[in-house]
């Protein structure tokens, strides 16, 4: 219980210093997608899933490209993140190998765009997706507060429920919230080494 209660406060520390608004933000009222990507090989995220865990890491950074594991409940497989021209992308098996828009490179509040769908959302059908907020704040399941969050909407095409996507600056995804409630939460995140790797 000790070595548990010991990476949770380490992880807050994490949280404390990586949660504030990026230096380098563009202005209150933008945001560039690539701010929420994290580009360190090791970077973890775990997640409580209702009454299971997920996780998410990031097995390889080389050449700008991150090599991603996700197990994220019923959802297993890997991915291919980066950033191009602002925008952070993703190809992976679970969204049809199509090389998605996670963030697009400028943002404001009503940026809307369309793609495949989330993971969460099954990847396969096209989605709607809006920025909603740039401040928006989430409790995560540890009681703390994750403040200057991204909130962005999706919305499938053709009807269904609608999903929102949380995105930290310099942690990434948070947390997503369906309509019965959170989908999942951050519960840890790790940073991961320093550097890039060639």
């Amino acid at each position: 219980m000790k070595a548990l209660l010991l990476v949770m406060t380490l992880s807050a520390a994490a949280f404390a210093q990586t949660a504030r608004p990026p230096a380098n933000a563009t202005t209150e009222s933008s945001r560039l997608g690539a701010e929420y990507f994290v580009q360190r090989a090791g970077a973890a995220w775990t997640y409580q899933l209702g009454k299971g865990k997920g996780r998410v890491t990031i097995v390889s950074f080389v050449d700008w490209r991150a090599q991603v594991s996700i197990a994220l409940g019923k959802v297993t497989g890997g991915a291919t993140w980066r950033v191009k021209e602002g925008a952070w992308l993703e190809r992976s098996g679970l969204r049809g190998e199509h090389e998605a828009i996670l963030l697009p490179a400028t943002m404001s509040r009503g940026t809307r765009w369309q793609d495949v769908a989330s993971i969460e959302r099954g990847g396969s059908r096209p989605s709607s997706f809006e920025v909603l907020a740039l401040e928006a704040q989430v409790e995560l399941p540890t009681g703390m507060i994750v403040e200057h969050c991204l909130a962005v909407l999706e919305m499938p095409e053709g009807g269904g429920d609608a999903y929102t996507h949380y995105y930290a600056p310099n942690i990434g995804k948070v947390a997503v919230q369906g309509p019965e409630g959170w989908v999942y939460r951050l519960v840890e995140f790790r940073s991961g080494a320093r550097g890039h790797s060639e």
